[in-house]
């Protein structure tokens, strides 16, 4: 799953890494600032939308904004 992120620097990625991490311990995340929408991926996990509130709620309580990315909204 793809979530558009506010990040904005490493100590950013860091914060989201770590709150998704504390929720989904054995996903893989990467966290790519250089895009424009500042792409969080984050393997491991079903595609749903019960999964995707679970991580946008995680990426709010380390202080940023989230929103999921289905399929082709990438860069909108």
């Amino acid at each position: 799953m793809d979530f558009k992120t506010n990040a904005e620097c490493k100590n950013c990625v860091s914060a989201i890494k770590s709150a998704v991490e504390r929720k989904f311990p054995n996903s893989e995340l990467k966290l790519e600032l250089e895009t424009t929408d500042k792409v969080l991926h984050v393997h491991g996990l079903p595609e749903d939308s019960e999964h995707a509130a679970q991580v946008e709620s995680a990426i709010r309580e380390a202080g940023f904004e989230g929103s999921w990315l289905t399929r082709g909204e990438e860069n909108k």
